[in-house]
């Protein structure tokens, strides 16, 4: 029996970082091959469409094949080859949304004349790279947006910790109702010739409208302990996020106000990166 397995020292990396680990090859009877050879890959890939008139589109970030032994012989038991090598400091970060993603895998081959090559392939996780902190003093406020007797003012940014602050106010009383607060994750993809975009709602909130709120300025702080994926630029997917406000008044139209957001950094505290891998389905790093 022979078997090929990949160990890493840590699943996760940031873009930059060395990846380093094992190829791990079984055997009851020694044998030998012509070189072993680690292939690391990074992938995007988007969808449109199905069936006979779905289109595929690809763009490769990495592709990389290294050496780590030549012509050998492999002996009984268990034989180790440790490996490790430099990320590109561009590597987009781990994505994973319906029929679009961005994965990033190493296989380690065996190469032989006489059988097929034994393999095996794992992926790794790339996380992405914490905002940059923008002091206070940044974050001066806007003008206030208005749009059918719903104000809002906002600087427009989201801090990890505290999520972000809006200010808000309503002007007919006639109307009482609620105003609703959402973050909403926005997803851009382009694959070949086509454009596609879907939103998600990851935080809302509300405010019930009581009656001496009219026409007075009131304030609201929600999206705390951010632990979602962070906003991306990458060839193909692009994530962002907004603030949307919306007056609702029971009307199919109800009107709402949607501003793009900043992200800002509050702590070097890495342990916010696991609940993050949360967000993106990554059970196991």
């Amino acid at each position: 029996m022979r078997s090929v397995d990949i160990e890493f020292d840590s699943k996760r990396v940031l873009p930059g970082d060395t990846l380093s680990g094992r190829v791990v090859i079984k055997t009851d009877k020694a044998f030998d091959c012509n070189r072993v050879v680690l292939k690391a890959l990074s992938r995007e890939r988007t969808e449109y469409g199905s069936g006979k008139h779905r289109s595929i589109d690809e763009e490769c970030h990495m592709t990389r094949v290294f050496r780590i032994s030549e012509s050998t012989t492999i002996s009984e038991g268990t034989t180790i080859f440790p490996f490790s090598f430099q990320l590109p400091r561009g590597l987009p970060p781990t994505y994973r949304r319906f029929s679009n993603y961005i994965r990033h895998t190493v296989e380690g081959v065996v190469e032989v004349d006489w059988a097929l090559d034994p393999k095996s392939t794992q992926e790794f996780h790339v996380l992405q790279t914490r905002p940059s902190y923008l002091p206070e003093d940044i974050g001066v406020e806007t003008a206030p947006k208005s749009n059918e007797g719903l104000h809002i003012q906002s600087n427009g940014i989201l801090r990890m910790d505290t999520g972000i602050l809006v200010g808000f106010k309503v002007d007919d009383e006639k109307r009482k109702k609620r105003v609703r607060f959402e973050i909403i994750r926005r997803e851009d993809a382009k694959c070949r010739w086509h454009e596609t975009s879907s939103k998600r709602t990851m935080k809302e909130k509300y405010f019930e409208l009581e009656p001496d709120d009219w026409g007075r300025w009131k304030e609201i702080q929600f999206g705390e302990e951010w632990r979602f994926h962070l906003p991306f630029k990458s060839t193909l997917i692009r994530v962002s996020y907004h603030l949307k406000v919306t007056y609702e008044i029971g009307l199919k139209l109800d009107p709402s106000i949607e501003i793009p957001l900043r992200f800002s950094d509050f702590t070097s505290d890495t342990e916010v990166l696991d609940d993050i891998a949360l967000d993106l389905g990554l059970d196991d790093w």
